[in-house]
C-alpha cells in the first residue's frame, strides 16, 4: 500500500525532525567511539533510539504518515543499526570474535531482505514489522548497556539476534506474497487475517 503525501504542515513535519535529529546525531556518536568515550556513546545511543520511537509515535497521532517520512525513518534506521554493530565490533571486538555466526546470519539474511525488497519494489522497503521493533528495542538496550555499563547482557543479545532473524524471515514472506509495499503492515498475521476476511 503506497503512502499519499499530503500537503506539508507545521505539524505533519514534526515527527520527520525527531527523524533528522537521529541523522545529525550519528556523526556525534562517532566521533564518541573513536574517541573511545564509551559512557557518553551509550548515553548519546540511548537518545537517538528514543528518536526512533518518538517519531513513529507522532507520526501516527498527528496522522501525518507518509510515504517520504517513512523512507526517511527506514534510511535512519538502517545507519544507526550498522554504525552500533561497527561500534561493538571496535570497542568489544572479543563480543564479535566469540559471536561471529550469530552476527553473520543475520547481517547475510538482512542483505537477502535488502536486495529481495529492491528488485521487488525499487526501493529500500523496510515493513516496519512489530518483530523487527521488539529486536531493535533489544539491541539498542543491549548496546546501551554495554557502551555505558560495560556490562555484556547475554540475554538481550541472545533476544535481539532472534528477534532479528524472525523479522527478516517475517519480511521475506511478506515481500514473496504481497504486490505492493505495506510498510505499515505491523506483522505477516494480519496480512493473513486481511485476505480472509473479518469474523473468520
Amino acid at each position: 500500500m503506497e503512502l499519499a503525501e499530503k500537503p506539508t504542515t507545521m505539524r505533519s513535519t514534526l515527527p520527520t525532525r525527531f527523524t533528522e535529529l537521529r541523522l545529525v546525531l550519528l556523526p556525534v556518536l562517532w566521533g564518541l567511539a573513536l574517541l573511545r568515550e564509551t559512557t557518553a556513546l551509550g548515553i548519546g545511543l540511548l537518545v537517538a533510539g528514543a528518536t526512533d520511537v518518538v517519531d513513529g509515535a507522532l507520526a501516527r497521532r498527528l496522522h501525518a504518515i507518509s510515504r517520504t517520512g517513512s523512507q526517511l525513518d527506514s534510511i535512519a534506521d538502517l545507519l544507526l543499526m550498522s554504525s552500533t554493530l561497527a561500534w561493538i565490533w571496535m570497542l568489544h571486538p572479543e563480543i564479535v570474535r566469540e559471536r561471529w555466526p550469530w552476527l553473520a546470519a543475520w547481517l547475510g539474511l538482512g542483505a537477502v531482505v535488502l536486495l529481495v525488497g529492491w528488485v521487488r519494489f525499487r526501493r529500500v522497503a523496510d515493513l516496519h514489522l512489530y518483530s523487527a521493533k521488539a529486536a531493535g528495542f533489544c539491541g539498542y538496550a543491549y548496546a546501551v548497556i554495554l557502551f555505558a555499563l560495560g556490562h555484556d547482557s547475554r540475554l538481550l543479545f541472545g533476544g535481539a539476534t532472534a528477534l532479528a532473524l524472525v523479522a527478516e524471515v517475517e519480511s521475506l514472506l511478506i515481500y514473496a506474497w504481497s504486490p505492493v509495499v505495506d510498510e505499515h503492515i505491523g506483522s505477516i498475521l494480519r496480512r493473513r487475517r486481511a485476505r480472509r476476511g473479518p469474523g473468520v
